[in-house]
């Protein structure tokens, strides 16, 4: 007969270790006490605080829910979606059938227009809720000079110039200029353009006391007739139906390339090449009001005739008198201009020229002018 051989207390308990864990896991999720979602009723969730004065500082609201559930709750934490805002809400428990209220104040300072803001409130472990706060804040004079710098009777501006900087032709843009009514009627505002290049299209056409509206541009470069500068005022009439401000020429401005991406290898080996002749014009000392005439050199250097699309100076003293057309494949042509002393202010100056061509290499080329004015 075989002996059973006693086990030690070591490795008995290893053995029933699995089954007590079991047991006490049991036994905890039976007596443990139910953990309940907050049951609550919000009597708002939304607040509007309307038509604000910035120059008289914070505005304070406030929305209420009962506790519907079967026991007390407790707010957590209340967090606003910009620091502009600030929150403040009961931290004692809130007893069955009672109401909380939650309270917040915004700062409307240097911050005219409309606005959005969102609190998000944690009640108890588990829920949320958001509430919306909205409203519209009229600016002071020191506010809008730093927003809206552009003043048009009873509309501001953010801007008198949109640079566009380089567009390549056939492109299209868009562009957005803000406009703030800083009054407290309601103006209708217009935007106008004769260029067929440039639609405006605006976000509302009724702009209520401290509203904003959008002016939207939309630049299709393929109606522009040629490439270089260009500069498209915009006229901005403040209040179409009461006639109130003077118009505001709002100008956009832009450099337009020529496209040569799709040209292949073989056709810029066949291009043309421009160069110009002097590389500077140095008209020297220059005295009385007497215009000066100058005149430069266009050269293809290439193997197919080249087009002249332009030649242009940003300089309102220079006058371009004549400009070919076109250059032959190993040819030059003469340009012509004039320049007005009186145009200028006294001591040297450098004024820039530049020739647009369909050379892909070099499609613009720039001829410095200078000299000194006595």
């Amino acid at each position: 007969m075989t002996e059973a051989k006693a086990q030690s207390p070591s490795t008995y308990f290893k053995m029933k270790a699995p089954l007590l864990q079991i047991l006490a896991s049991f036994l905890l999720a039976i007596t443990a006490p139910a953990v309940c979602r907050a049951d609550v009723v919000w009597l708002e969730k939304d607040y509007d605080f309307g038509l604000m004065k910035e120059q008289l500082g914070s505005k304070t609201g406030s929305v209420r829910f009962v506790n519907t559930g079967p026991e007390e709750i407790i707010i957590t934490g209340a967090r606003p979606s910009c620091g502009c805002t600030s929150v403040d809400y009961p931290v004692d428990p809130i007893a069955v059938g009672d109401t909380a209220t939650i309270s917040f104040t915004y700062n409307p300072t240097g911050r005219p227009g409309r606005f959005e803001k969102s609190i998000r409130v944690y009640i108890g472990e588990f829920d949320t809720s958001t509430i919306h706060i909205r409203g519209n804040v009229l600016g002071t004079p020191e506010s809008l000079s730093v927003l809206y710098p552009i003043e048009a009777g009873p509309l501001r501006l953010t801007e008198s110039v949109i640079p566009a900087g380089e567009i390549v032709y056939g492109q299209t843009r868009h562009f957005f200029v803000n406009g703030y009514n800083q009054t407290l009627d309601t103006i209708h505002p217009s935007a106008t353009s004769a260029d067929k290049a440039l639609s405006i299209d605006m976000s509302s056409t009724a702009v209520g006391p401290g509203d904003i509206v959008t002016f939207s541009l939309y630049l299709n470069t393929r109606d522009v007739p040629e490439p270089g500068p260009l500069s498209i005022p915009v006229t901005i009439a403040p209040d179409v139906a009461n006639a109130g401000g003077e118009p505001l020429t709002l100008t956009l401005k832009a450099n337009i390339k020529p496209d040569f991406r799709g040209m292949s290898v073989e056709d810029e080996k066949k291009a043309p090449r421009c160069y110009i002749l002097p590389q500077n014009v140095d008209l020297g000392v220059i005295s009385g009001s007497k215009k000066r005439d100058f005149s430069f050199v266009i050269s293809n250097q290439g193997e197919t005739q080249m087009r002249v699309a332009r030649v242009h100076s940003p300089s309102k003293a220079i006058s371009i008198r004549r400009i070919p057309s076109t250059v032959k494949a190993g040819k030059e042509e003469k340009a012509t201009c004039s320049l007005d002393p009186t145009r200028l202010e006294k001591g040297p100056f450098k004024i820039k020229i530049d020739i647009y061509t369909d050379d892909p290499l070099h499609p613009v080329r720039t001829l410095p002018v200078c000299g000194i004015i006595e």
